[in-house]
This record gives C-alpha cells, sequence and structure tokens, in this order.
C-alpha cells in the first residue's frame, strides 16, 4: 500500500509541476475592447496588472465581418480600439494593438490568448441602457471556453469613474481566489496603494473562530512580502454578499467567480452602485 499510495503522489506530483511548468510559459495580459467608454479604465487595470517582464498588453477588437470582404483583407481600427491606443500613448506604456475578423468572439478572443500566451484575459462586461447585457453571453462563454487552460480570466463590472485609494480582495485558497489576490497584489503594488485582502475560510470552524485556515495564512505571507507596510488584512465574518460588502468600503472589489457566484453577486451590474467589482476565474494548477 506504500508503494502504492507513493506512486500516486509522485504522478500528481508530476502532473501538477509540469501544469504549473505551463502556466509559467504564459505571461502578459490580452484586453478584447468592444465599447469606447469603457476602454480607460480597462487599460488602466492592464497596465496595472502586468509585471515589469511581462510583454505589453495586448489589445484586439474584434470586429464582424461583412459578406464579400476577403480573408486577407484587415479590418480598421475600431473607435474602442483607437480609444485604447490614446489612453497607453496618454499612459506613456506600449500595447499591441489589433483589429480581428471574427464570427464566434468568445472562441477568438480564448484563442487569440492562447496564440498570444497570455497569462490574463481581462473583459470589460457593460449593462446596455435598454437592461440588456452587452456582453454577457461573450463573457460568460468565454469563462466556461478558458475554464481548462492555463488563462486567468478577469470581468471588469465598472460601477464608477472615481479613483480608487484602497484595492479590496476577497481571497480563499481555491484557484479563483489565489488569482484575485494576485490581481489585487500587482494592482496596489503598480499603484503604490493599500491592498486589504478579505480572508473566505473554507472551513466552518476556523471561520466561526474569526481565523484564516493554514492555506490562507500561506497567502496572506506571501502578498505581504511583495506590498509591506500596504497590506492588511481581515477574515469575512459571513458568507454573503451584504458581508462582503459591508467589509469592503472601498470603490475597487476583485474577487473569485466561484466564491461571488455562491453569494449571488451578478456579473451584469454592482449591487450597491458607487464601486467597481472584478470577478476572477483562476487557472487550476492541477493537484498539489
Amino acid at each position: 500500500m506504500i508503494g502504492v499510495a507513493g506512486g500516486r503522489s509522485r504522478r500528481y506530483r508530476r502532473i501538477s509541476e509540469e501544469k504549473i511548468a505551463t502556466a509559467q510559459d504564459h505571461r502578459g495580459v490580452l484586453v478584447p475592447v468592444a465599447n469606447p467608454e469603457g476602454v480607460a479604465p480597462l487599460i488602466a487595470i492592464a497596465i496595472a496588472a502586468s509585471e515589469p517582464d511581462d510583454p505589453p498588453p495586448r489589445v484586439i477588437a474584434l470586429v464582424r465581418r461583412p459578406a464579400g470582404i476577403r480573408s486577407a483583407q484587415a479590418p480598421s481600427a475600431t473607435p474602442a480600439l483607437s480609444a485604447a491606443i490614446e489612453c497607453a500613448r496618454a499612459s506613456g506604456v506600449p500595447i499591441e494593438a489589433q483589429a480581428v475578423w471574427s464570427d464566434n468572439p468568445a472562441l477568438d478572443i480564448v484563442t487569440a490568448a492562447q496564440q498570444a500566451r497570455a497569462a490574463w484575459v481581462l473583459l470589460g462586461y457593460h449593462r446596455g441602457a435598454s437592461g440588456g447585457d452587452t456582453m454577457g453571453g461573450v463573457v460568460r462563454e468565454v469563462f466556461a471556453r478558458a475554464k481548462s487552460l492555463p488563462i486567468n480570466v478577469a470581468a471588469f463590472i465598472q460601477g464608477t469613474d472615481r479613483p480608487f485609494e484602497r484595492v479590496f480582495a476577497a481571497a480563499d485558497a481555491s484557484p479563483d481566489g489565489r488569482a484575485a489576490l494576485a490581481l489585487a497584489s500587482r494592482i496596489a503594488r503598480k499603484n503604490k496603494c493599500k491592498l486589504r485582502a478579505l480572508l473566505v475560510s473554507n472551513s466552518v470552524a476556523h471561520l466561526h473562530a474569526d481565523l484564516p485556515d493554514a492555506e490562507l495564512v500561506e497567502m496572506v505571507r506571501a502578498a505581504r512580502a511583495g506590498i509591506g507596510r500596504l497590506f492588511h488584512s481581515d477574515v469575512l465574518t459571513q458568507r454573503s454578499l451584504n458581508q462582503l460588502f459591508k467589509q469592503t468600503p472601498g470603490r475597487l472589489l476583485i474577487v473569485g467567480k466561484k466564491f461571488a457566484d455562491e453569494v449571488g453577486l451578478p456579473l451584469d451590474e454592482v449591487p450597491d452602485g458607487d464601486r467597481c467589482v472584478i470577478v476572477v476565474d483562476g487557472a487550476d494548477p492541477g493537484p498539489r
């Protein structure tokens, strides 16, 4: 029995190392843009989410191909792509920008991320004036298509144009929670602002004791090592949407998709108005 268990452990460790190596080969951020009005905050987040050794953010505008257009004929820059280029120029940060034909936006976004070996896809999510979701189907389909890939997907729900002084992140030990904390850490470091991590324990005993479990403690140590005195942490006292918003009184909240789904955070609106939310679906690193 010991030999079997040891062999299984080695096999899991090998699979995990292979997946982690694959994930480490992916760097940088892919940003699909569609709505010119929402481009500026998307580009700002993409720049902040990029590490110093990452490639420049890659921005793509998907254009539906009209009848009679040849495949070799590239589409012209869209208003959203032009806005992205202007935002990057004003920030003094280079980006790669391209308009591409698309008949299946979600598939083409994921394919572009794979081809660019991007670690992140950053999507804008906008609610139309009529109440319809302008990118609802595409965002959800990108989440689904990227689930088995070494790509983190983040959907940005813009509720305010006002600047933020702090970043809040709800983090548990799941791939989503880890990715949410990683993204928040990048943004906080880049903007030299405070980060408060709200720890969501998967253990009922730890939750009632207001203490995080061991995996969360390790995550907190790593985040604090990278940010220093600007990093603070707390424990979510109740797994509910009301409590989540009560303990994160700021304009930018980053939360894992699994937990967002659990507490009923809708992707198409921000429940209490004056804040932005980023919902993150983290790449699964495999068995640890």
